[in-house]
């Protein structure tokens, strides 16, 4: 079946194993199957609206409610509803049934969801699941003493960091899996003491690694497996490479500055493959691990049978059109944010926690069997956040699906105008950037920071080279937007520590610049350097990077 998408008009096809899909998870009530439809945008149009849902690295300050206390939240002050501190919103105090309401069937189902979104409170971040001391974090769970670290999970001890998971003592990383004491790592598993290196695996006191396997005391090496003492990709002797070493001023920016980008020009020289995949069987995409059967998918491990998804981790199953963040998922289409222990979640935003059979649900966790809800905490046969009997739920939802199907509203996510983030504050604008009017077009909403004017802000070229004297924090304007940034004492600590150099950006922007590197969830036609063979890589067509086919890479670099 070929449809043209309502939103580009581009043509895409919806598979027989698509239709299979959506007739498993559609719902039964009274005895009776309520079929979903097929979307009628194509899946990049589907991804990109619920990205624009997703707030990945931002928080805002505002007032909490009820209180009015000073706090950091995921939710801008633009969002139509309040925001409570994580632990009164976990507590007794307040019942979110008394937002209830019946349903009016002289109204449209999303008139009606609206008005209830926009009064019901919400927990100031998700950082609630079994974390410790991890104040400024969001999107965490079974995390110990982070800072500024964001869908991070079983983490300990890391500093402005992002997607990292089963790791400790991790500094500046980006999907760094299962490592220890690395820093500037991005899609890096399973290593120790490893700097400034990309999609390397098992690898331990090294710096400046690309697509390395299994090496250990290396410096500016590309596709080696199993080295050890090398620089540059010639082997030395371990007398040799600890003399190199021991003339590297690690804590020093341009020294850093210096060797990084000779280690860029280097990579220009040498193949990298199509796309970033590792144990995988039957998979198209890009950064899948450990996963069998997921096709059109980034950033994804141990999933099986995934479509059109992107971040998902840890045992996700059966599942399309799925954005963040899996955990122990499956049955999932058409949702955002949702996650751990969670079964037949549909068109669904921020619910999670043993939540299933939920529909058109908004920040729910723990509940079952609910329609249109918004903020609930273990509740069951709740519509508009009212509690029904399951008879009378039952007949109720059938009710309002066949409501829907007139109004043409089921089988679609949520419009434009129930999301909070500002779109330039959202993870859609880390790939896709548009203007603010482009923006507001659309119907999203923008973010005009208020940046104060800190005196004692320093510029970023007034750092001193390397290390300062003493670890008081500093004040800095971000060299790439001016934008000041504060370096704290325990950052100053953890750098020493590590031998690093102060950064000159904002965490936010460095977090940026490592996702660049993972490429775009966007594919693009190109052809195998070596082969010719056609590939669909994330890396554009006017890329400097030498691109062989996978399968030909892995057979080239055992």
């Amino acid at each position: 079946m070929h449809i043209n998408c309502h939103k580009c008009q581009k043509a895409f096809q919806i598979k027989e194993n698509d239709l299979a899909f959506y007739d498993h998870v559609s719902p039964v009530f009274a005895g009776r199957k309520y079929s979903i439809p097929p979307p009628i945008n194509c899946p990049h149009c589907r991804q990109c609206h619920r990205l624009a849902f997703r707030n990945q690295t931002a928080l805002f300050p505002r007032t909490a409610f009820p209180g009015g206390e000073k706090i950091f939240s995921m939710y801008p002050p633009s969002a139509p509803f309040p925001v409570m501190r994580n632990e009164d919103w976990f507590s007794d105090r307040w019942n979110a049934l008394d937002y209830g309401r019946e349903y009016s069937f002289e109204k449209s189902f999303m008139e009606q969801l609206y008005e209830l979104h926009k009064v019901v409170p919400r927990y100031t971040a998700i950082n609630n699941i079994r974390t410790e001391n991890c104040e400024y974090c969001n999107n965490a769970s079974d995390d110990k003493n982070c800072y500024l670290t964001f869908s991070m999970s079983n983490a300990e001890d890391c500093l402005y960091s992002e997607s990292v998971w089963g790791s400790k003592d991790c500094v500046e990383s980006t999907l760094t899996i299962e490592s220890e004491l690395c820093y500037d790592c991005t899609n890096c598993t399973r290593s120790f003491r490893l700097q400034s290196s990309f999609n390397s695996e098992n690898c331990s006191d090294s710096l400046f690694l690309l697509n390395c396997r299994n090496c250990r005391d290396c410096f500016g090496c590309v596709n080696l497996r199993n080295k050890k003492y090398c620089i540059w990709n010639e082997q030395k002797s371990k007398e040799e490479y600890e003399l190199f070493l021991r003339s590297f001023d690690g804590s020093s920016f341009q020294t850093r500055e210096k060797y990084r980008k000779e280690f860029e020009d280097m990579t220009h020289q040498h193949p990298r493959p199509h796309t970033i995949m590792h144990q995988v069987e039957d998979c198209t995409g890009n950064c899948v691990l450990e996963s069998r059967n997921v096709k059109n998918s980034n950033f994804i491990q141990h999933g099986e049978n995934l479509d059109n998804c992107f971040n998902l981790y840890d045992k996700t199953n059966d599942c399309r059109d799925y954005t963040f963040f899996g955990r122990s998922a499956e049955l999932i289409y058409d949702c955002c944010t949702c996650g751990n222990n969670i079964s037949r979640l549909i068109f669904c935003y921020t619910c999670r926690n043993q939540s299933s059979d939920l529909f058109y649900c908004i920040s729910c966790d723990g509940c079952k069997n609910c329609f249109g809800c918004v903020g609930l905490w273990k509740r069951e046969y709740c519509i508009l956040n009212k509690q029904y009997t399951k008879d009378e739920y039952e007949k109720m939802a059938t009710r309002i699906i066949e409501h829907m199907r007139t109004t043409k509203e089921w089988g679609e996510f949520f419009p434009v105008r129930f999301n909070p983030m500002p779109y330039n504050r959202s993870i859609a604008y880390r790939y896709y950037p548009i203007s603010e009017e482009e923006a507001k077009l659309k119907g999203y909403s923008w973010y005009e920071e208020d940046i104060k004017d800190f005196p004692d802000a320093i510029k970023a070229s007034q750092l001193p080279d390397g290390l300062p004297e003493t670890d008081a924090p500093i004040t800095v304007k971000s060299a790439l937007s001016g934008r000041p940034f504060r370096i704290t004492t325990q950052e100053i600590e953890r750098y020493r520590e590590l031998n690093v150099p102060l950064p000159r950006e904002s965490y936010e922007e460095r977090m940026n610049k490592r996702a660049q590197k993972l490429g775009s969830p966007q594919l693009y036609e190109r052809t195998c350097a070596k082969t010719g063979k056609a590939i669909l890589t994330p890396y554009p067509p006017d890329s400097p990077y030498i691109i062989w086919d996978r399968k030909e890479y892995e057979d080239t670099f055992q």
